[in-house]
């Protein structure tokens, strides 16, 4: 079951290029970052639940992650000076929200690791699965380059002088924008703009010893074929009607989740990226 809670005072909107989350506390006394529309075509809406399944999918493959929760805005919470972006979300609505995660800092910028940065990772081969992840549902949003750096998603959990990667932002899966409602397993898997392709990524994976490498993938794929089928259709189940999720998208996501050569591909691209 997904966590339901409600807002109790909105403390600000954030600046990002995406969804511009509104940062509230909730009457759980927690803290969550929240996602709705901010744009013209309701029909992105979408987004919300692919991030509710991202993150389903996540837990299921032991990927780190923010606990997420739906969020219904409850009323006098929403403080329009506040809000620039937010402007459709009004009381009453239901936006997906991410709990914050502290202490904690953003991977932003085009960043390599050095041999002294990758012993204080507590989970470098989080990173190849992430990487796995991403090509598997089709994420479209890390790897991204933007003005100054490139979009990672990811964020470093710190521990002391230890800290752990997490992957989080997993809304343009399948496609994102340009393949709403008509992403399909037969579409070409595009390394392009993807995080197996990014500085961070390959600094990383460097200091990977080739055989845990290779061991990490082998133990990892086989998790991709597990049958989460009935897991995606009531997750899907739990998510409010006012998101208009397309028709029948537990089975169109189960199909193209589920393709063997789309796996076997993205077997045989991760292998390729250590060389």
């Amino acid at each position: 079951m997904i966590n339901f809670i409600k807002t109790e005072l909105l403390l600000d909107e954030m600046k990002t290029d995406g969804h511009a989350p509104l940062k509230f506390l909730c009457l759980t006394n927690e803290i969550y970052y929240c996602k709705y529309l901010n744009s013209f075509k309701r029909a992105e809406l979408i987004f919300l639940a692919y991030e509710v399944v991202a993150n389903v999918l996540l837990n299921k493959l032991y990927i780190p992650t923010p606990e997420i929760a739906l969020i219904r805005i409850s009323e006098n919470t929403l403080d329009e000076s506040k809000i620039t972006s937010n402007r459709r979300l009004k009381e009453g609505n239901i936006c997906f929200g991410s709990k914050q995660v502290s202490p904690v800092s953003e991977l932003q910028s085009i960043q390599e690791f050095t041999k002294t940065d990758f012993n204080k990772l507590m989970n470098p081969e989080d990173l190849i699965k992430i990487a796995i992840f991403d090509l598997w549902v089709d994420n479209q949003d890390r790897g991204r380059p933007f003005e100054g750096g490139i979009n990672y998603n990811l964020l470093f959990h710190l521990n002391g002088s230890k800290q752990k990667i997490l992957a989080f932002d997993n809304a343009f899966i399948f496609g994102g924008v340009d393949k709403i409602g008509i992403f399909n397993s037969n579409q070409n898997i595009n390394t392009y703009n993807k995080l197996v392709s990014s500085p961070f990524y390959k600094s990383v994976i460097r200091h990977i010893e080739k055989n845990k490498f290779i061991e990490v993938v082998n133990n990892f794929i086989p998790l991709l074929k597990r049958n989460y089928k009935q897991t995606i259709t009531d997750t899907i189940n739990e998510l409010p009607a006012e998101w208009e999720m397309t028709l029948n998208l537990d089975q169109r996501i189960c199909n193209f989740l589920y393709n063997e050569n789309r796996i076997e591909k993205i077997n045989n691209i991760i292998l390729q990226s250590k060389k």
